[in-house]
């Protein structure tokens, strides 16, 4: 495909700094409020382990692109199960935050000490567990999906409900952070939804398993834990789009209301795209796999990875600064700036050179677009800054002023608990997966 991982390597860079800036800020921040504290640092973890992930997907790419590596020796190798196993940390994480963030449903002070082991837990046990099964059962682990769809969707439809019948503007922030945090976790995925329902995306499922068969078999379980990714993301998007259609009648478009109603319709439109390759999705089945039309692979890198490498860690820092989970203001006001104005220098200069890599558009006129992003975003960069944070609302004191929840204490040894147990996680992780790397299994 024409441009396809290109932004790889610069989003494992985003992932992996945006990550660390945020667990920084989350130790300065002793001031915020505990219970959303705590969810910025896990939000700082989720980024950095994602950062991982893309590591080993820029190193696996490059492998391939450049013939360094067979599929043979791909199979048993460390870039493999290290890849793997960082996602069943990054897919763990995603499971315990819906239960302290935006409603503490585990209202508990011990919750980062219990969500810790629990993570600790799922890595010692699954990691060997998927390695050594040749992952045949990893789709199992997309039940991790259960807890923010099953939490955060009931969560926006309760505070849906409660701003427009109960006239609670305030309920706003609560419906609009869950609504962000599901397009954060499903994003990727969000815009083949009308496919998934109209059960289009059965015949690009039977290509992926025809085509990775020579590395790993297609088995009962894969597909049907794929089937349920799909049916969740789709009952995700229409939800979302009937809510904010029914809010937009009644009180008007919003930020988030524009953000789902354009992955509605990049859903519709990837149904027709799609519907044009289906000759060549079926070749995998059929006869041989056959290359996509350029055309289609230059959609495909202008939507799905953009959205996938870009859009949603912005989605997910915008969480974090936007709804005052960690300290903005006072001696952070100047980490925070620099954060910022480092995310939007990435951000551009990733665009730039993926629209350097599918049109022919000489060097010197992307290097003067980029100088002229500089100028601007340093020009104005307290005025960026303060746009991205100007509501800073927290959705713990609403909350706390409702009488609905109280103020959650945390020992400020908890949040250093919890970061030494995902370091000593991730870390075991890579462990297993490099000292079963070397072992050569055969499985």
């Amino acid at each position: 495909m024409a441009g396809e991982n290109a932004l790889l390597p610069i989003a494992a860079m985003i992932h992996l700094i945006l990550g660390v800036m945020t667990i920084i800020l989350v130790y300065r921040s002793e001031k915020a409020n505990p219970s959303e504290r705590l969810a910025a640092l896990i939000l700082g973890w989720i980024l950095f382990i994602l950062g991982v992930v893309f590591l080993f997907r820029t190193i696996i790419d490059y492998q391939f692109t450049n013939d360094i590596i067979t599929t043979g020796g791909f199979a048993d190798s460390f870039v493999r199960y290290g890849h793997g196993s960082s996602r069943i940390v990054y897919l763990s994480l995603f499971a315990v935050l819906p239960l302290i963030y935006p409603y503490p449903i585990f209202y508990n002070s011990s919750f980062a000490r219990s969500s810790a082991v629990f993570i600790g837990v799922v890595t010692i046990l699954l990691v060997p567990l998927w390695i050594v099964t040749n992952y045949e059962y990893a789709g199992l682990q997309h039940i991790f999906f259960l807890s923010p769809f099953l939490v955060w969707v009931g969560v926006y439809l309760r505070y849906l409900f409660s701003e427009i019948q109960g006239d609670r503007p305030e309920d706003r922030d609560v419906s609009a952070v869950a609504a962000l945090l599901l397009i954060g976790v499903f994003a990727e995925w969000l815009t083949y939804w009308l496919g998934i329902v109209l059960t289009q995306e059965n015949h690009f499922t039977a290509r992926w398993a025809v085509s990775t068969s020579e590395l790993m078999e297609p088995t009962i379980t894969s597909l049907l834990t794929s089937s349920m990714r799909q049916a969740i993301v789709a009952v995700t998007i229409l939800t979302l789009f009937i809510g904010e259609s029914w809010r937009t009648k009644r009180k008007g478009f919003s930020g988030v209301s524009i953000v789902i109603f354009t992955f509605f319709t990049i859903g519709i439109l990837w149904f027709i795209f799609d519907y044009t390759q289906m000759g060549i999705i079926d070749s995998c089945v059929n006869t041989a796999c056959e290359d996509l039309n350029t055309i289609y692979a230059t959609w495909y890198v202008f939507t799905s990875e953009i959205i996938r490498f870009l859009v949603i860690p912005l989605i997910l820092m915008y969480v974090i600064l936007n709804f005052n989970l960690i300290e903005t203001g006072n001696e952070n006001v100047w980490f925070t700036r620099i954060m910022v104005l480092l995310m939007l220098l990435i951000v551009t200069s990733s665009v730039i050179e993926l629209i350097q890599t599918v049109l022919p558009i000489p060097q010197m006129i992307t290097s003067a677009l980029f100088a002229a992003a500089v100028v601007v975003f340093i020009g104005w960069e307290e005025k960026i800054t303060n746009g991205m944070i100007r509501q800073s609302s927290s959705v713990s004191d609403i909350l706390i002023e409702s009488g609905e929840t109280g103020f959650l204490e945390i020992d400020e040894v908890d949040y250093r608990v919890f970061s030494i147990a995902l370091g000593i996680s991730l870390g075991l992780a890579m462990l297993i997966s490099f000292l079963i790397s070397l072992m050569e299994l055969t499985v």
